[in-house]
């Protein structure tokens, strides 16, 4: 049985037996299409750059977010270069993964035992409000790293950086909520809206939330559409969409919407509500850390709650 690396739900026989049905049925109708999806392209890469012999064209390879990669992308790293000294350079955190699932280096080959390793501590970009607050998010969820050291949530940073300031906004109704997000951005100079991102949870508040910015007379850039290039208008997508980039103000209205709030109502908390929880809180993470200055939080909650 193949080990579930990040995965806190099991998969009894009826799940298995349902997933082996479903995974033959998407090959039989992929095959009958004659089309590679994603997996593909990366395994005919990886049979390429494995199957060749002599001199690598390659000196080093250089990853960022390796912990989002799939194992089989990372095998292709791996291959381009082989064990050569200061041939593969893989930097990852584990507490910022947005995607279910995972591994471990040693399952790609890769030996980082010794002093092919080093923990990076220093955080460049983050204040100490701003870290305390996402990292309060994630306290009780300890991460495994492609190493497979497990750390605790909240671990010991090394700042740099002092002017970030986080400002919380909790109204009683997504009414009002909307309107102090739209007074946020609209206290802004051209230039400051040019360095800002107002970042969801989920494709239905992106699609609120342009809609809202659009009738407010905001312009709006999305995620997807942003190519790195200064623009002014406020960037708009999701969480995921948003990791690895860097903006001087976060927008992140409606926050705890998809967070869970306590154990279901049927009765005790699920390996997969457990699961899909700690997801869910990594990806929170992710998209306050994008930030340099102002983090805004959003919040609905009705009068009694406040």
């Amino acid at each position: 049985m193949l080990a579930r690396r990040r995965r806190r739900a099991g998969l009894r026989r009826p799940h298995r037996q349902a997933v082996w049905a479903l995974y033959e049925a998407y090959e039989t109708q992929r095959i009958e299409c004659a089309v590679h999806d994603f997996n593909d392209v990366l395994s005919l890469a990886l049979a390429e750059a494995a199957g060749r012999t002599g001199h690598s064209d390659y000196t080093a390879v250089v990853v960022d977010e390796v912990q989002d990669l799939t194992l089989v992308g990372v095998r292709l790293l791996h291959a381009l270069v082989g064990d050569g000294p200061n041939g593969l350079l893989l930097v990852e955190d584990g507490q910022q993964a947005v995607y279910p699932g995972g591994f471990r280096l040693s399952d790609a080959g890769i030996d980082i035992r010794g002093d092919r390793g080093q923990v990076l501590r220093a955080n460049y970009r983050n204040s100490k409000d701003i870290v305390d607050t996402a990292l309060s998010v994630v306290a009780e969820d300890a991460f495994e790293d492609l190493d497979g050291l497990r750390t605790p949530g909240r671990r010991d940073v090394d700042l740099t950086y002092h002017d970030g300031q986080v400002q919380r906004a909790v109204l009683p109704t997504l009414a009002a909520h909307g309107e102090a997000l739209l007074a946020a951005l609209g206290a802004l100079t051209p230039q400051q809206l040019a360095g800002s991102a107002v970042l969801c949870s989920a494709k239905r508040g992106i699609e609120h939330y342009q809609r809202l910015l659009t009738r407010a007379g905001l312009r709006v850039c999305p995620l997807e559409q942003y190519d790195g290039h200064p623009v002014e208008a406020v960037k708009l997508g999701s969480y995921r969409g948003a990791k690895g980039l860097e903006f001087k103000r976060v927008y992140l209205p409606q926050h705890e919407a998809d967070l869970p709030r306590g154990k279901p109502a049927g009765g005790p908390s699920t390996e997969t509500a457990d699961e899909r929880g700690e997801l869910a809180r990594s990806q929170l993470f992710v998209a306050m850390t994008r930030v340099r200055d102002v983090l805004w939080l959003g919040s609905v909650r009705p009068s009694q709650e406040t």
